[in-house]
């Protein structure tokens, strides 16, 4: 069984633009995947995608395809760009940044702009909030803007490069979070429909919308489906060790155990790690700041726990994560699929 192939799917889906309410092109691409295995996958009227495989007790798993981004809110006199975060975005992060553009008519390349040094006095040099700063996509009116097709309402990302690191071994692109989830998902789908890995439940996979804003997707799915537990593919921030603790990169994947706003049940924490202890996986076991969608369905009355992937510089251009870390989860949730949950 070849687990390598998921670092090809996610450097192809990594780098397809999807912020939070505008999945569509990355929906996309996971229905065609999923089409091409011989699944038929439902999207509901948030905008989730789901395919059920197998029987039994029914277990969700879950990642979300949104990223963070931006949203054009405006266009001045002078052909600058006003905009909205979407998700958590740092804004020491911004000042300098290339994005694109997504108009009606294709995809314009922009950067956000800052006052270069040679002409900022001292009270200048501060971090410049969201709102004070502008996209710059070269046009010198709203008209020259307008020609160009920007209207207000268009999506946009960070530009991404896809790096790897020391020999191969690390990965950096802007987009880890939750593309990794996205990834790992649609090849343990693959690995199903081939007959590679054989559940003892009724696995749900679900690829959700708007995590980033809230876990909004995951919120709706959770009042429609009924499921004896979930598990959730996320990326995971680090390093702290107040928050972290010894969790390290290179080291495996995080069983979650619990962030800001859950708890992951006893029972589930000790379902995964027998799993992981069949697959031979080695699995670190830390806190986590910040928030996943256990967090949404777990607030419905489903059992949820997630991973993550251990991920340097999180929310930033240059998301980075270990390679084996990302094969090691697929092969966590391979395991975990096929691994009854005990009374």
């Amino acid at each position: 069984m070849s687990w390598s192939g998921v670092i090809e799917t996610l450097r192809e889906v990594v780098m397809i633009p999807g912020p939070s309410g505008f999945e569509d092109r990355v929906r996309s691409y996971v229905v065609e995947r999923l089409r091409s295995m011989g699944l038929e996958p439902s999207i509901d009227e948030m905008g989730n995608v789901t395919v059920a495989v197998g029987e039994g007790p029914t277990l969700i798993i879950a990642a979300h395809m949104d990223e963070l981004g931006f949203v054009v809110t405006g266009i001045t006199e002078e052909g600058l760009l006003a905009f909205r975060k979407l998700g958590g975005i740092d804004d020491r992060v911004l000042p300098g940044s290339h994005v694109e553009v997504f108009t009606r008519e294709g995809s314009i390349p922009g950067v956000i702009g800052i006052m270069p040094p040679h002409l900022q006095y001292e009270k200048d040099r501060q971090v410049v909030e969201w709102k004070d700063l502008r996209i710059d996509v070269g046009a010198s009116s709203r008209r020259e803007a307008e020609e160009l097709g920007v209207r207000v309402l268009d999506p946009a990302v960070f530009a991404k490069r896809w790096a790897e690191l020391n020999r191969g071994k690390a990965i950096a692109v802007r987009g880890l979070d939750d593309r990794v989830g996205v990834a790992v998902l649609l090849e343990l789908a693959s690995m199903i429909a081939r007959g590679e890995v054989k559940p003892s439940w009724r696995v749900v996979l679900a690829w959700t919308v708007q995590e980033e804003v809230g876990l909004r997707g995951a919120s709706y799915l959770a009042s429609r489906l009924r499921a004896d537990a979930s598990l959730i593919v996320d990326t995971m921030a680090c390093c702290s060790f107040e928050i972290t603790g010894d969790a390290r990169p290179g080291g495996g994947p995080v069983l979650r155990a619990l962030d800001n706003n859950y708890v992951a049940p006893a029972a589930l924490r000790d379902w995964l790690l027998k799993a992981s202890k069949r697959a031979g996986v080695e699995v670190q076991v830390a806190t986590a700041g910040g928030s996943t969608d256990a967090a949404a369905l777990q607030r419905s009355g489903i059992p949820s726990v997630a991973i993550g992937v251990l991920t340097k510089y999180a929310h930033s251009t240059a998301e980075m994560a270990y390679k084996s870390d990302i094969i090691d989860a697929l092969r966590l949730v391979a395991a975990a699929v096929e691994e009854p949950l005990k009374p």
